[in-house]
Formats: structure tokens, C-alpha cells, sequence
């Protein structure tokens, strides 16, 4: 269990009093930045818990909070060996965290051309000036990490407010970090991307289950286990079907080659697109048996 110092100062708090709108909104994120940090590098194996101690120091405004692993489930992971998280402890998370606030104020803002591994086993972070340092591997999890980038942000956004113009993070021996108001902008996370994950081409069967024949709309069609907005990029099948030469109804068979794209998006969940790219055959649905009027 350690102690973490988490200071703000400027002007307005020299009464060593802080707007509690500014607070709460920073303590939460401080919680879920250590909750975060600590999934994104030993996933739920170590559960961290953040807690406010009841005395609060004077000097600017600063607060005490205990981060804390969960002992018994460290010992657990030692017992069956696995002594990489079962070294895990409060201080370390904090020097972790303080290790992504350097790595920040050091790109000042920059994207990284890209990570190589140095032949001591640590990294390196390469911008396009030509201008590199080497950081634990640690760091760079978290950096590439959207949520604890979120977090951090929303710990360090109060030094843009009049007359609060530092944030500090660190324990009582030591000050892992200081972020100052002009350093701000340099800890805004970068807006999510969607990145495709996997991509595949093949012949599949659709049944239609709606069209829509406004440009730019997908059909809604179902493979026999998924129903789907497919895409539709045979252009020369469109235009047939725009003159009438193609005719639907319901339960109708489309064949064609089809991309399926998966992408993972900024919120963490998986998208499967559909892309139908050439329609091969157009087959008419089952024929009902025509039964003698009485």
C-alpha cells in the first residue's frame, strides 16, 4: 500500500481551498487513471483500488490517496509462480504513471514515427525530426493506451482553469511528476481511429430482407445467421437494377464475391462490414407448388 500526493497550486488555492466541481472530476479520474494503468499493463490479474486518506497536508492543495493492489491475490499469483505481477505494488503504478506524464512532455505534443526495441530490451520512441528516447516498455503501453490517456487528461485538464496552474503526482519521498498550464495542450488524448483488424474476400449467399434503392444506402440482407447492411459496389449490377432489368421480392438469392472487413473501434468493440463486390447470380426465391382453385 503506498501513499500518493496529488498537489495542485496556482493563485486561487493559496486559501488551500479548491472548487469542488474541479475536485470531483479530478479525483474520479485519478481512481480510474491508477484502475486503468494497471489493467492496461497486468489485465485483471491485480485489481488496484484508489482511496482518499482522511487527512489533507497543507501547502497549495493537495490531497492524500492510498492506491493500493490486493495483497491476497498478488500472494496467489506468487504461490503458482507468476512473480511478475506478484511484485505489483502502489509505488511502482505511481513511477509508471509518472513515466507516461515524461514520455508526453518530452514529445511536447508530437505524434511518434514509430517504437523500435534497443539491444538492452527497452524502447525507443522515434518522431519524424529525426529526435528519439529510450523508455520502458511500461511506458509505452500506456501510451498507446486511449482510455489511460483519457484519464490522464482528465487529471491534469483542471491547470486550465483561472488560477490553477499546476498538478503534481508523487509519494511522500518522492515527486514522480509536475505538469505545468503551458504543458497542458500536450496531454490532450488524440482523437480514437477505427483500425481493421482483419480482412477477407469469398463467394457468399444473401437472402434479402429489405432494399433501399437511394444511393448511397445499404441493402439489409442475412447470410442464414447474421442479417446485415451490405453494401452493394457492383455498379454494373446497379444499373441494371436502376433500368428495371433486375426484378426482387422477398427471399430472393444474391450470390456474389463479398469483402467482410472487421474493425476495431474507438470504444474497444469489434464492426463486421460487408462489401458485396460483384454480384455472380440473382436467383428468384423458392417457387410456390400452384394448387387447383375449387
Amino acid at each position: 500500500m503506498s501513499s500518493a500526493r496529488l498537489t495542485y497550486d496556482g493563485p486561487a488555492l493559496q486559501a488551500h481551498t479548491m472548487d469542488v466541481r474541479l475536485l470531483a472530476p479530478a479525483l474520479l479520474a485519478f481512481g480510474d487513471l491508477a484502475e486503468e494503468a494497471a489493467r492496461a499493463l497486468w489485465g485483471d490479474q491485480i485489481l488496484v483500488k484508489v482511496e482518499v486518506k482522511a487527512s489533507f497536508k497543507t501547502g497549495s492543495f493537495g490531497i492524500d490517496l492510498t492506491v493500493a493492489a490486493d495483497l491476497a491475490q498478488q500472494v496467489m499469483q506468487w504461490l503458482r509462480g507468476e512473480t511478475a505481477t506478484s511484485l505489483v505494488n502502489g509505488a511502482s503504478l505511481l513511477g509508471t504513471i509518472g513515466g507516461l506524464i515524461g514520455a508526453l512532455q518530452w514529445l511536447r505534443g508530437r505524434r511518434p514515427r514509430g517504437v523500435e526495441t534497443t539491444p538492452d530490451g527497452k524502447r525507443r520512441l522515434l518522431c519524424d525530426d529525426g529526435d528519439a528516447i529510450t523508455v520502458e516498455e511500461h511506458t509505452i503501453v500506456l501510451l498507446r493506451h486511449l482510455r489511460v490517456r483519457e484519464h490522464l487528461w482528465q487529471v491534469v485538464a483542471p491547470i486550465e482553469r483561472d488560477g490553477v496552474d499546476t498538478v503534481a503526482l508523487g509519494t511522500d519521498e518522492r515527486i514522480d511528476a509536475v505538469v505545468t498550464r503551458e504543458q497542458a495542450a500536450w496531454f490532450v488524448p488524440p482523437a480514437a481511429d477505427e483500425t481493421v483488424v482483419h480482412e477477407d474476400e469469398h463467394t457468399m449467399a444473401f437472402s434479402i430482407v429489405s432494399l433501399s434503392f437511394k444511393e448511397g444506402n445499404k441493402w439489409r440482407l442475412s447470410d442464414g445467421n447474421v442479417t446485415a447492411f451490405v453494401e452493394v459496389a457492383d455498379q454494373d449490377f446497379l444499373s441494371r437494377v436502376d433500368r428495371n432489368l433486375v426484378r426482387f421480392a422477398k427471399g430472393d438469392l444474391i450470390i456474389g464475391r463479398t469483402r467482410i472487413t472487421q474493425r476495431l473501434m474507438p470504444d474497444g468493440n469489434l464492426r463486421t462490414d460487408y462489401t458485396l463486390l460483384a454480384v455472380q447470380e440473382h436467383r428468384p426465391g423458392a417457387p410456390q407448388i400452384e394448387l387447383p382453385l375449387a
